[in-house]
């Protein structure tokens, strides 16, 4: 008889831990692709970085009881067809179809207003507060995403709290916050980290060189069919599944002055 209850007592808290995945699933569920006269940063997924990351990604803001942030969730968005409906084509070593991420406004790829794109989910996104030091934009494979340095673990000597990768995640991309986001930090923003984008984080005075920015570390799964990712001058081919490339700007270390030249991968 006590297998018999040991086995129910199991079966129910199976069942109970079953129901609250399948609740936060639901909780959850993302927005989906975006059309002409579709809603754009509307409802519960308005978070604005106040960068040019709000060209193409819709997400959720929470916050823990105290008003610190806790967590990001929603999707982010590539394009097939520029602001003429033209396909942006294939890609002639994978044979897949080119995407990007819409260039907002100045490109008139505006997800939800632009008559001649839809803007279609290419990955659902899971993100946490972070903080990291921001190294370049440019580099000898071209300009890129902002390279951003972290610490593999939490260090007393680290110049700012949340420097370290967290586990268990698998964040592949960091990025930072502007002066106007709504997330409760950006009031704390510098001059240095609010800049508009990467280039000009490098560029911009007062650099962002080697200062410390509020952020959120990314995690990625890419949910569209196969297709080949365009930034920085690549085309990266993306399946279904976490993705550690497309996004990638976390290192750990970094020198100005490498004892070997380093040489162009492309």
């Amino acid at each position: 008889m006590k297998s018999v209850n040991y086995l129910i007592i199991a079966l129910t808290g199976l069942a109970l831990l079953l129901a609250g995945v399948e609740g936060q699933a639901a909780k959850k569920q993302r927005p989906g692709d975006v059309g002409v006269g579709d809603d754009w940063k509307q409802g519960r997924f308005d978070f604005v970085f106040d960068n040019h990351m709000d060209t193409h990604v819709q997400l959720k803001y929470d916050e823990d009881r105290s008003g610190n942030p806790e967590e990001l969730w929603g999707s982010m968005y590539v394009i097939f067809t520029d602001s003429l409906g033209n396909s942006l084509g294939d890609d002639p070593v994978s044979g897949l179809p080119i995407g990007r991420h819409p260039r907002g406004a100045s490109h008139d790829e505006i997800c939800g207003t632009s008559s001649m794109i839809t803007c279609e989910v290419g990955w659902h996104v899971e993100a946490i507060p972070a903080a990291f030091k921001f190294l370049f934009h440019g580099g000898v494979n071209g300009n890129d995403h902002g390279m951003w340095m972290v610490n593999r673990a939490e260090e007393a000597t680290a110049p700012a709290p949340g420097m370290v990768i967290p586990q268990p995640f698998i964040p592949s991309h960091a990025h930072w916050i502007s002066s106007e986001s709504t997330d409760s930090r950006a009031a704390s923003v510098s001059a240095a980290c609010d800049k508009p984008n990467a280039g000009q984080l490098e560029s911009a005075a007062p650099t962002a060189v080697n200062e410390v920015c509020q952020g959120w570390f990314m995690e990625l799964k890419a949910v569209h069919a196969p297709f080949a990712f365009e930034h920085g001058g690549e085309l990266i081919p993306i399946y279904p599944g976490e993705d550690l490339r497309s996004h990638l700007n976390i290192i750990t270390n970094y020198t100005d002055s490498p004892v070997v030249p380093i040489t162009p991968t492309r």
